[in-house]
């Protein structure tokens, strides 16, 4: 009797153990995954930063927030830059290039000879330039691990980031920086000859994670005025600009028939560009227009269009002709994000008073 009973706690022994083993490895794992989410940050689909240069904090200029950015770089860096004299960024890339990072830099041929570009050839990094002395390679962007999107207005020098007002967005979408490296690819390879070579782009629309929708432009290969044209006709209650230079005139006469129909439309241009004889900004300001000079400190350099507190239209391209149809430019268009394009509004706000 005393054996029966020895016996049964054991068989029931035998079975509880292994039960607890698997409760213990599950509350094990669940502390594991909820300790990991809570550990690691937060990285958001898209985010945007303005070179604040009237806070007097550099610790967030746009210099800076670059360089954590390549701090991360695994694999592969490729940028294309109009204009690189930052120490702080050609250090950069020269430190992903002596870690193991695939680092390529094409730049504008009227800028090859700059110090930062040198350095970063004298210690191997490949650099070309667009050969093309009549037109600009206009680009200021940097595609990550083939997975993240650096763009927008700013150049990579001392002034871009701690004297002029500049806008960039970050990405983390793959299909956005396949459009971005293919880009980059058809500079890098010196293949864009005289004319277009009429490339497509391969995601012309990516929606984010967040729901984010973003369209990808670049000149002289796509027709991007006849998208900011059919942008500008849907707007429905405002139109908000900030223009370093602004001599399209389609453009112009679109913002104005707007204005005519009622819609709100409210403008800021750099102060030493309205002298061009092309400028928009005394036919909109003639007109009624909301528009004005920016008058801080340093070069008012966005390239930005806001309709109806929702999209967002940025990158490198001016509105001008030259942007149009004979530089290298990007132009993106950002729907579906209001946080997105509050931020740009606050930053109207900041350039406007």
């Amino acid at each position: 009797m005393e054996r029966t009973s020895v016996n049964r706690k054991e068989k029931l022994k035998s079975k509880f153990l292994p039960l607890l083993l698997i409760l213990f490895c599950g509350v094990a794992l669940g502390v594991g995954i909820r300790h990991y989410k809570e550990s690691s940050p937060a990285v958001a689909a898209l985010e945007v930063y303005f070179s604040e240069v009237d806070a007097g904090d550099r610790r967030y200029s746009l210099e800076k927030r670059l360089v954590e950015k390549l701090t991360t770089a695994a694999s592969r860096v490729d940028a294309a830059l109009y204009h690189l004299d930052s120490e702080p960024v050609a250090d950069g890339l020269i430190k992903a290039y002596r870690r193991g990072v695939q680092v390529r830099v094409v730049t504008e041929t009227d800028n090859i000879d700059e110090e930062a570009i040198g350095r970063l050839q004298e210690v191997g990094i490949p650099v070309a330039d667009d050969g093309d002395r009549t037109s600009y390679m206009h680009h200021k962007f940097f595609v990550i691990d083939e997975r993240y999107v650096w763009t927008g207005s700013y150049n990579t020098t001392y002034n871009g980031a701690h004297r002029n007002k500049n806008n960039v967005i970050f990405v983390d979408s793959v299909r956005l920086a396949y459009n971005f490296t293919q880009e980059f690819r058809e500079l890098f390879r010196q293949i864009r000859a005289e004319k277009s070579s009429g490339a497509s782009v391969v995601h012309p629309k990516v929606t984010l994670r967040d729901g984010t929708q973003i369209s990808t432009y670049f000149s002289p290969d796509n027709d991007i005025i006849s998208s900011l044209l059919k942008e500008i006709g849907s707007a429905k209650k405002s139109i908000h600009f900030m223009a370093f230079s602004f001599t399209q005139d389609a453009l112009g006469s679109a913002m104005r028939k707007r204005f005519e129909s009622g819609i709100d439309v409210r403008g800021v241009f750099e102060e030493r560009q309205v002298d061009d004889r092309y400028s928009e900004y005394n036919a909109l300001k003639q007109a009624g227009l909301r528009v004005a000079l920016d008058g801080n400190r340093g070069t008012m350099h966005h390239k930005v269009i806001v309709i109806d507190e929702e999209t967002v239209i940025t990158g490198s391209y001016n509105f001008s002709k030259n942007a149009e149809e004979r530089n290298s430019e990007n132009l993106l268009i950002i729907k579906g994000n209001p946080d997105i394009a509050q931020a740009y509004l606050a930053e109207f706000d900041r350039v406007a008073r």
